[in-house]
């Protein structure tokens, strides 16, 4: 290729003045020049031509006067080429775009004229600022890709694109490259979801950039399943998807803008398209999103759906595959848009199978009630179980097959309401239940069956008539069903509402129902529901908008929370202290077996696990005999003493106050326990305060109490641990307070408790309390009740804890047994409900309280065996005995460039890493960086010992090909399509990586933000980079020069020249 003289082009961007009075340089014909580039980039792309082509234009852009044409500029070919690198070239072929891109708006400002309607709007006054800021800001987000960066320009980049001159075109290039599946996917996720936000604007005309745009890269990113599981929202029963509504929100407001209803119907068929062709490969319920989005927008705009694109809607709908909420959605979701576009349907769409299907579906769901239960409600015949067995004798139990089980469900289910106080024959109802339950099995538990099977299995009748046979078959079917719910969550509601109302109706359930292991299984290891169920979940609010009467219920029955109300209600209302005492000790003991130290988190140890604790504990030690009663306290001081969760230990607190309320334990024990002068668990005795000024505050608490322990507290208000010190602060004006209210004179008229309690009533602390000290202190007796204990304010201590229950949930399961059931005879509530329309600000705040971890001692163990010394380096030894000509002379010829890099900190283990690996020289920007104590922190006195040399980056070029002269290979540390691995050479081994990085070659370091940026990179012979095999997406630059160094010195160390 013709060059001109070194030194006259820059490749910068920036010309010499020198070309004005030169006309001729026999340069080839530009046309021709042009068209050798358009093959090259026209070339298949496994040729990997691709770069060279970029490359040459590149090198041809420098050229002052001698570039492209005004005709050549005007071609579509010219910017879609640039807009092509862009989008899907490697990092070196985007820094040679972004250039080349500088350069044409230049040009295009120079000459005075719209060249082309991408690049419009020379004449205005920003036109190549404007530019400038777009390169600078996909340099940021494509080349650079460091997160925060990327943050700090979203308000650069929607600038641009609301209110500046750069061509959406280019917006969309930009974004198209961000959301390649190559990037780094905080990032990725960031301008997709600030995509959804409004980051652009939406054409009001279809365009072909923006199509593509949303076909090619928006779409394939916007439904990718873990965005979509990632981003589920659980709040009581409500369940949403975050993303999945964003999306939906997207869709809809792109109809909004558009000035023609042409461009809505582009805008839907670009939409059904995709889906339609992702098949089975789209996430299942990214297509109810992106229906829905249809579905609301088609009510603004009606004519967004031609009729020609009615296949794909189709096609997009059925989803045979997909789960029964999601496929209900999609088909209702159709239909009802069908409806509102009032499209004519083609005849072929009319005769296809997955219309005709979708139809169907559509008409069921508009029934109030399913075929089968309809069927059954209008039965008004006498069920019989005599009747049911003899069918199943007769048809060898066929009848129970395929939809039988339902049916057989239900009329069994009549049987069993209608019978009450009859008796039933036991030999009939086991046969009955077993071959009920032998068919669920064989049918892997139909959801529809399987959620009346508990109200089957242990329905008072059956409990009552149960032979032994059957108590045996109950008692695993209770285990079977909890393993179920792990799965299915959906059964553990009907599971446990059965199981207490056969408790309540009929005790002798207790006998040989597995309560026991049942409820410390629920407690060890709650069912949590799975991710595709809640996506289900959030399907189904969607389609009770259309059609009210398909709600979650109608799917799954009730929500599990009411399942917990029922456990929860019958142990609050259990009688049998044996089995309650049973249940107890199972969760205590292995509470009370803990070993120090104590991890911070165990995930063995559940929330609910306390709260069942909390339920039965009054009962088993009101019926226990004092030695008992004590042990139990000392059990629950000591996981006290040692528990780190601030949630865990509000429990505690709560547990043990009780028990002093009860007169159990002597209350003395708390003030021994805070005259220790051992403050080594601070937190311990944080709690035992907490749990002191509750028990004085009781209303059997004495004045000599009370006195007693303000008269502890002065001094533990000045201790030396921060935790001690706050919390008798803390405790001291809620006491005294007591103290006046009861007018406990030796409290109240003591000068030292009063003048303390005044002080810390006029501290800003006390008038403006901090967060984590909202909940204050429990009342272990007003605020003793169900809404505390589920719904308190203590589940928001960080980490957050869901509430699985709330009061109105109690309150249904209760109006449901006013109903269906004699309440009087139920046992009482020993807690009661608590108050459920009120909030305090204490059960409103999240409190964020970070606690910390239990500390752990380690014990030195003894060395048997010999162990290497350290012995550093021994190099600086070798040079101190040099002769004193020799320290000039460097090891090796290597010259290392860290001129595109301006943190000292980085320069300064440049330095370290050159002077160590012996190369001949350093060159930085500016030799002041010398000065800076980042830079002599890191480098020590290895710039003492080797040449450093100032090279401003403007320079780098100019100098770089003076050192080709001289014989050097330029190689850049930098990821591009062409870079040698270091390490890995092929074939050629040692041989290819001396090629790869020569024994005179001056290694260029990129910069921390770009890299080598393309101006410099255009002038290397070759680029190496260092094999990644994590996720975090680049070296430090001073970690990748001591790789290079190091590969370098291992190359050619004590090689002949």
């Amino acid at each position: 290729m013709y060059t001109t003289s070194a030194g006259n082009s820059r490749l910068d961007g920036t010309y010499e003045e020198w070309y004005e009075t030169n006309d001729n340089y026999g340069f080839p014909d530009r046309d021709i020049f042009w068209s050798r580039i358009t093959e090259l980039l026209n070339a298949p792309e496994d040729l990997g031509y691709t770069t060279t082509a970029f490359h040459i234009w590149f090198r041809w852009m420098a050229l002052p006067e001698l570039g492209p044409s005004l005709t050549i500029i005007r071609q579509d070919a010219y910017w879609a080429f640039i807009q092509q690198g862009l989008r899907e070239g490697f990092s070196e072929t985007k820094k040679y775009c972004l250039t080349i891109l500088r350069a044409s708006i230049h040009l295009v400002r120079k000459l005075n004229v719209d060249c082309h309607p991408s690049v419009a709007g020379f004449d205005n006054a920003n036109y190549e600022d404007d530019y400038a800021k777009f390169c600078i800001v996909f340099e940021t987000i494509i080349l650079g890709r460091y997160l925060n960066q990327v943050e700090a320009t979203m308000p650069d980049l929607r600038n641009l694109a609301w209110n500046s001159t750069v061509h959406q075109s280019w917006m969309f290039t930009l974004l198209r490259a961000s959301l390649r599946s190559g990037t780094v996917d905080s990032i990725r996720k960031l301008m997709g979801n600030s995509i959804l936000e409004g980051l652009v604007p939406i054409p009001s005309k279809s365009s072909e950039d923006f199509m593509n745009f949303l076909q090619l890269s928006f779409l394939p990113w916007a439904t990718q399943g873990n965005l979509y599981t990632g981003s589920v929202r659980r709040n009581g029963q409500k369940v949403i998807c975050e993303h999945g509504e964003k999306l939906s929100s997207f869709i809809q407001g792109m109809y909004s803008n558009c000035v023609d209803n042409r461009t809505r119907q582009d805008f839907t068929r670009t939409l059904l398209d995709f889906t339609k062709s992702k098949g089975d490969f789209l996430f299942q319920y990214a297509s109810v999103f992106c229906l829905e989005g249809l579905l609301k927008a088609s009510k603004q705009f009606p004519e967004l759906l031609a009729p020609k694109d009615t296949p794909l809607l189709i096609e997009t709908a059925y989803r045979p595959g997909s789960p029964e909420v999601s496929r209900d959605y999609l088909a209702v979701c159709a239909s009802t848009l069908i409806a509102i576009t009032g499209v004519k349907l083609p005849e072929s769409v009319l005769k296809a199978p997955s219309y005709a299907t979708i139809d169907s579906r559509y008409r069921e769901l508009q029934a109030p009630v399913g075929p089968a239960l309809d069927h059954l409600n209008n039965d008004r015949s006498q069920p019989s179980l005599k009747a049911f067995v003899q069918q199943l004798q007769d048809t060898r139990y066929a009848s129970l097959r395929g939809a039988g089980l339902q049916s057989g469900c239900s009329y069994v289910l009549r049987v069993l309401n209608n019978a009450k106080n009859s008796r039933l024959d036991p030999q009939e109802l086991h046969s009955t239940l077993e071959a009920i339950w032998e068919e669920a099995e064989t049918q892997e538990y139909p959801r529809s069956s399987l959620v009346v099977l508990p109200e089957i299995m242990f329905h008072p009748v059956c409990i009552r008539n149960a032979s032994q046979d059957t108590q045996e078959l109950l008692s695993r079917i209770v285990l079977e069903l909890k393993t179920l719910t792990n799965g299915r969550i959906y059964v553990l509601s009907p599971l446990l509402k059965a199981l207490r109302r056969s408790y309540l109706e009929t005790p002798e359930a207790i006998g040989f129902l597995p309560f026991e292991d049942l409820i410390v299984l629920l407690a060890n290891h709650p069912p949590q529901p799975k991710i595709e169920f809640l996506l289900e979940a959030a399907a189904a609010a969607k389609l009770s908008d259309i059609l009210p009467h398909r709600t979650y219920t109608s799917y799954y029955g009730v929500h599990e929370s009411q399942g917990y109300a029922a456990i929860f209600d019958f142990l609050n209302r259990l009688k049998e202290v044996d089995l309650a005492k049973k249940i107890l000790d199972s969760l205590l003991d292995p509470w009370a077996k803990q070993k120090l130290p104590i991890s911070m988190v165990s995930k063995w140890k559940t929330t609910l696990q306390l709260q069942i604790m909390l339920l039965l504990i009054e009962p088993v030690l009101l019926r226990s005999s004092k030695e008992e009663a004590a042990k139990y306290l000392e059990k629950f001081h000591y996981c006290l003493s040692i528990e780190p969760l601030p949630r865990m230990r509000f429990l505690l607190e709560w547990i043990i106050a009780r028990i002093y309320f009860h007169g159990l334990g002597s209350r003395d024990d708390l003030l021994d326990a805070l005259c220790t002068s051992d403050h080594g668990n601070p937190k311990h005795l944080a709690s035992v305060m907490k749990v002191a000024v509750m028990v004085a505050r009781l209303p059997d608490a004495t004045q000599e109490f009370s006195a007693k322990l303000a008269t502890i507290l002065i001094p533990l208000a000045s201790s030396p641990k921060i935790v001690v010190r706050h919390e008798a602060q803390w405790s001291f004006p809620p006491l005294f307070k007591n103290a006046k209210e009861r007018g406990w004179k030796d409290v109240t008229e003591n000068p030292a408790f009063a003048t303390l309690d005044s002080h810390i009533r006029a501290l800003e602390q006390y008038t403006r309390p901090p967060a984590e000290r909202a909940l204050k202190w429990l009342d272990p007796i007003k605020e003793h009740t169900l809404f505390t204990l589920f719904q308190g304010g203590y589940l928001d201590i960080d980490p957050v804890e869901e509430r699985i229950v709330s009061t109105e949930d109690f309150e249904t399961i209760w109006a449901q047994d006013d109903i269906s059931a004699n309440t009087s005879s139920y046992p009482a509530l020993r807690i009661p409900l608590g108050a459920s329309s009120t909030t305090t600000a204490s059960q409103q705040l999240s409190i964020n309280s970070k606690t910390q971890e239990a500390s752990s001692t380690t014990t030195p163990t003894s060395v048997t065996t010999a162990i290497p010394l350290q012995t550093k380096g021994t190099a600086w030894q070798t040079a101190l005995l040099a002769p004193p000509s020799q320290p000039s002379v460097r090891p090796t010829s290597l010259i290392l460039i860290g001129s595109l890099i301006d943190n000292p900190y980085n320069l300064g283990g440049l330095s370290r890493c050159a002077e160590i690996f012996g190369a001949s020289a350093l060159y930085m920007r500016s030799l002041d960086t010398m000065t800076h104590r980042d830079f002599t922190s890191v480098s020590v006195t290895s710039h003492q010992h080797l040449p450093i040399h100032a090279l401003p980056p403007s320079d780098l070029p100019a100098f770089l090909r003076g050192k080709k002269s001289e014989g050097f290979a330029i190689i850049g540390v930098e990821q591009t399509d062409r870079s040698a691995v270091l390490g890995e050479y092929g074939p050629g081994g040692d041989e290819e990586g001396r090629r790869a990085l020569p024994r005179r070659c001056v290694l260029v370091m990129g910069s921390e933000r770009e890299g080598v940026p393309g101006p410099v990179l255009a002038e290397c012979d070759g680029c190496v980079e260092v094999r990644q095999v994590g996720v975090t997406r680049s070296l430090n630059v001073q970690t990748a020069a001591a790789v290079a160094l190091f590969e370098y010195q291992r190359l050619w160390w004590g090689k002949d020249a």
